[in-house]
């Protein structure tokens, strides 16, 4: 069974489970189970399908079973078990899957030696061993060069394996996680890791007893540690959502995690980072595809091709409310840039994902436990990049200001130490005295915003450990084996465990404010069309007419732009948005009405003068739409691209003077294909056949247009020739002609 298909038929049984359509879900469970080949897993699929049957039976006999509820919730969490066995061992069996392969090797291990690694853990000569190194570590000066210390960091590696490939955690794990517990066996940053193995180990195989273990340390309260402990929690909760209502235990644990004081605070700075992850790609994009050309090149970039929907500037067609709190912009010019890449990284964008992502292939990152590893000046594979002689330079001071950086995630900090060790001697001091001043002004603005403020912390890990996770899922070898949350839609908002935690509409809004910042308009609107009260907000309403128009859904945003009309009538913003739909629906009339209202609140607004001017013209009132398109040039001489309707208007309205100086204007800078054609129309109308068919040619000649494009084109503009006094009978002989010319 291919990988595809044994998705699709374990997620029909999980949702028909939990749509309690049970007989549906035992019959595609069969299927899975058929796969296996195991029959213990097809002796309890029989057995549940005898208990349903009977439980039909005796419903429909009406008997009276003070159990019944009892055993009909039982066989809905029996169902989702086995189905995530089978699942497992279908993919044990086919996928090839390196984590499986490991997962053999350590179940064959434990079945040779009889014990697991909990057992091995307490065993007496092992348990000598390691607090022996536990005991060095913390007086040995230098603990990365002791024996027993590195026999300790293998340890971390098997416990991280057992942790993360173990299906359920039964009485054996719960032990060892105990000890994990232990401050006087375990580091804070041995913790971190380990909570990472739990959060994987939950999303690969549900399992309760994953959930309730994250949450015993985030009762904790260990600062780098609890954070995690909660992310994994949200990750748990929001990979099973489906299913959470069926477990009594979930329930009460999420009851418990929404009466934690500050929890929304901290859901909200999780579930945001989450969603400014998805931003990722389209940054580094940003900085590969303009930023480092900027700084390369430091050009100004060629002016787009003119065109008639080019006359005003797409600022002044798409422009959002100035009214409103300044969202995002967009600048031209290489320090804009430069600022508005700083401000990403102040506000937690994943802005260094593209420069260090070709820095991820060390033999470090081999170990799938180092991805989540915290950066500690104490960790050995970093101590050989600054073994060089330079007195200027303090190695502790420098890893220690690492450490507090806020903006590199741990997985960067290493990186970039790692790669430090490859450089010469003269380059690397070089290197890193300037990226010590750098870490020295980070540090300054650290303390200008109060960063040690607890909240300002945790915000601070929240990014870095979601940056740490993003770089997992994206990059590790073996990436494709692992259910990337990041690869979702992350519609926390749409779970019930957001709605468990979250009592008010504040968060709610907090993540409309971000989809509609970063422009994913459809899931704004989702969001802002279920928020209380909406109808008397005239800003909510105005910004879900906005989103409407940017997903190019004007009837929609018509009809939100008209409601946001009745709160200001004369607000010239929403006066125009209404014309600019209106013409999009090409309703010319009723454009017109909006757009003269919104000239008489401000008569020299450019874009009115404009779309004035556009509704004439489709209204076929070129003498009038001419005024305002001199209007437009008189505004601003500059703008060339009004040249175009003002050469057509004089052109239909027989001013054929006037028409000609400003066609040849067009034609001396970047002519088009209607350029060509149009001259060649003024041409004709004033007897010159000869250049008139010329200029045909040039327009058929022109980049994306060809004879057949031309002669429709031609068509729609045969009228203005008639009008202009071109006989009828010509025109089929200059086009034939045409035809002779170009060989046709």
């Amino acid at each position: 069974m291919i990988l595809k298909e044994l998705n699709k038929k374990y997620n029909e049984v999980c949702t028909s489970v939990v749509e309690k359509k049970l007989k549906n879900a035992l019959d595609i469970l069969k299927v899975l189970v058929d796969e296996t080949h195991l029959g213990d897993f097809k002796d309890r699929l029989y057995q549940m399908e005898n208990t349903y049957e009977n439980l039909l039976k005796y419903t429909l006999e009406g008997i009276d079973d003070p159990e019944r509820k009892k055993v009909y919730n039982h066989l809905l969490l029996s169902i989702l078990k086995l189905a995530d066995q089978a699942k497992g061992k279908i993919l044990s069996g086919s996928s090839g899957w390196h984590s499986y392969s490991l997962k053999k090797e350590l179940d064959k291990e434990q079945t040779l030696t009889g014990k697991i690694i909990v057992e091995k853990l307490e065993d007496l000569s092992f348990k000598h061993q390691l607090d022996e190194a536990l005991k060095e570590a913390k007086v040995l000066e230098t603990p990365r060069q002791s024996f027993e210390s590195q026999k300790h960091t293998e340890v971390i590696s098997r416990i991280f394996t057992h942790l993360w490939l173990s299906n359920y955690y039964k009485e054996a794990e719960k032990g060892l996680i105990s000890t994990i517990q232990d401050p006087d066996r375990f580091y804070w940053y041995e913790r971190s890791i380990l909570v990472s193995s739990i959060s994987l180990s939950l999303v690969r195989h549900f399992d309760v007893q994953k959930f309730l273990s994250l949450y015993d340390f985030y009762q904790m309260g260990e600062f780098e540690v609890w954070q995690r402990a909660l992310i994994g929690l949200i990750m748990g909760f929001y990979h099973y959502n489906s299913r959470i209502n069926l477990y009594p235990e979930l329930l009460g644990l999420m009851k418990k995690l929404g009466n934690r004081e500050g929890i929304e605070k901290e859901f909200e700075q999780i579930l945001i980072q989450f969603l400014r992850s998805g931003e990722t790609e389209k940054i580094s994009r940003k900085i590969r595809d303009e930023i480092v050309p900027e700084m390369t090149k430091l050009a100004p970039k060629l002016s787009d091709k003119l065109d008639l929907d080019k006359l005003i500037p797409d600022d002044f067609l798409e422009d959002k409310n100035p009214d409103w709190e300044k969202i995002f912009k967009e600048s031209e010019g290489l320090y804009e840039k430069i600022e508005e890449f700083s401000q990403l990284q102040m506000e937690g964008a994943d802005v260094f994902m593209s420069a260090f992502s070709q820095l991820k292939q060390f033999s470090f990152f081999s170990e799938m436990s180092n991805w989540f590893l915290p950066f500690h000046p104490d960790n050995p594979v970093i101590d050989d990049s600054f073994e060089f002689e330079d007195p200027e330079f303090d190695k502790n001071l420098f890893l220690n200001g690492l450490e507090k950086t806020g903006y590199m995630c741990n997985s960067d900090k290493y990186s970039f130490c790692l790669n430090v060790k490859l450089m010469p001697a003269v380059q690397k001091s070089m290197l890193l005295k300037l990226f010590q001043a750098e870490l020295e002004s980070m540090e300054d603005l650290n303390k200008e915003e109060k960063m040690l403020d607890t909240s300002k912390k945790s915000k601070t890990i929240y990014t870095q450990y979601i940056h740490d996770l993003y770089r997992f899922y994206k990059l590790y070898r073996f990436k494709g084996e692992f259910s990337d949350i990041f690869s979702t839609k992350m519609d926390f908002y749409n779970t019930g465990f957001f709605r468990e935690l979250v009592t008010d509409d504040s968060l709610l809004r907090n993540i409309a404010v971000y989809y509609f910042q970063n422009e994913h308009f459809e899931e704004a609107i989702k969001i802002y069309l279920n928020l209380k009260g909406i109808e008397v907000n005239p800003e909510i309403i105005e910004k879900i007419a906005y989103s409407y128009q940017k997903l190019k859904e004007y009837k929609s945003a018509l009809e939100y732009y008209k409601k946001a009309e009745i709160f200001n009538t004369k607000k010239e913003w929403v006066l125009k948005k209404i014309g600019l739909c209106y013409s999009h629906l090409k309703q010319p009339e009723n454009a017109l009405e909006y757009y003269l209202r919104a000239e008489n609140i401000n008569p020299e607004n450019l874009f009115t003068q404009a779309s004035v001017g556009h509704c004439y013209l489709e209204l076929g009132d070129f003498n009038k739409a001419l005024k305002y398109y001199f209007k437009v040039e008189y505004l601003n001489p500059k703008n060339t691209k009004v040249w175009r309707p003002i050469a057509w208007c004089c052109f239909v309205e027989g001013k054929f003077d006037t028409a000609e100086k400003y066609y040849k204007r067009i034609l001396k800078q970047s002519p088009n294909k209607y350029d060509f054609m149009n001259m060649g129309h003024l041409e004709w109308c004033r007897g010159n056949k000869i250049k008139a068919i010329d200029l045909y040619k040039k327009s058929i000649a022109s980049k994306g247009n060809n004879l057949q494009e031309f002669l429709i084109s031609f068509e729609e503009d045969k009228h203005h020739l008639l009008e202009n006094g071109i006989n009828a009978e010509d025109i089929p002989i200059l086009l034939d002609h045409l035809q002779y010319q170009l060989g046709e």
